[in-house]
């Protein structure tokens, strides 16, 4: 077994497809098909069910894929450890971010380690909270930006600071002159909301159950931008963490949203147990930095 059947593998496993698997992967097709087959003839077993023109991993190869997930990034690992010793001359970090964070403060912590390491590769990756915890604990991610605490006992969570709910409206809407809002006083207020699949929105469906409030969710979207700019057409209202709502813009008016306070704490994942490079360390180091610089953040306090 050759690592490069490993990636091989793994690539062809994530996108389900050959050949844009070989073009990820700069190879031919009939290259990467050869090397799938020799892997499968070795293990004695199909990895893939042939679907038409696509692949779906078959129950064989859903039990390699973790295996194989951790045992490429042990090796890579390795290599950083080795680049470590030579100050991180080469080697490369792979980061999960929720997309939330990827505007504010990931930005800044990235061009503070590519500038001190320019060497080493940085990949960030836009995802949501489950799928970051689900691909650190196959060892495909060095850590992870999302919340604290873990979904996944697997998974430790490093907190990095609090956030609280705010409720964002545009300057006509007849909310706009409020101070505060309590959850209730949202009642048949048409909304713009994230989906359920998504860490936030689960947090303001709870606030609204215990608020005993049913919203009017006239509006779903995955991007929490998209949300807000909505907002400036009128009568949509969303529901949006500090930053994103104060970074709004002067056609918006952000409003703080009690009875209950809603908080979601950002936090930095780890795989348990599992290595971390000194790139890892180094690049945590200057997330820590860059929420420091934050305005209005609330410090969360250390697990």
């Amino acid at each position: 077994m050759e690592l490069r059947q490993l990636r091989y593998f793994l690539s062809v496993a994530e996108t389900e497809h050959l050949t844009r698997a070989a073009d990820a992967l700069h190879v031919t097709q009939s290259t990467l098909s050869h090397g799938l087959r020799q892997l499968e003839e070795e293990l004695g077993m199909p990895l893939f069910d042939r679907i038409g023109r696509g692949l779906r991993l078959s129950q064989a190869g859903r039990v390699l894929r973790d295996h194989a997930s951790r045992a490429l990034q042990e090796i890579e690992a390795g290599k950083m450890a080795l680049a470590d010793l030579a100050g991180l001359q080469a080697g490369s970090l792979t980061i999960g971010v929720i997309p939330t964070f990827l505007t504010h403060f990931v930005p800044d912590a990235v061009a503070s380690f590519s500038l001190a390491f320019p060497k080493v590769q940085i990949h960030v990756r836009d995802l949501r909270a489950g799928p970051i915890e689900d691909l650190l604990v196959s060892g495909q991610l060095d850590l992870g930006i999302s919340f604290h605490p873990a979904m996944r006992e697997e998974i430790e969570a490093q907190p990095l600071f609090d956030e609280r709910l705010r409720v964002v409206v545009g300057k006509q809407h007849p909310l706009a002159s409020r101070r505060s809002l309590r959850m209730r006083d949202l009642a048949g207020v048409p909304l713009a909301l994230l989906p359920r699949s998504f860490a936030t929105r689960r947090m303001i469906d709870a606030a609204c159950a215990t608020a005993g409030l049913a919203p009017e969710v006239r509006v779903e979207m995955e991007s929490v931008d998209a949300l807000i700019h909505l907002c400036r057409q009128g009568e949509l209202a969303t529901i949006a963490a500090e930053h994103a709502a104060g970074a709004a813009g002067s056609e918006l008016k952000s409003i703080a949203l009690t009875d209950p306070t809603t908080v979601r704490r950002a936090a930095i994942l780890w795989r348990k147990e599992a290595s971390r490079s000194r790139a890892a360390q180094e690049f945590a180091a200057r997330l820590l930095n860059a929420v420091q610089r934050l305005p209005g953040a609330a410090a969360a306090p250390r697990a």
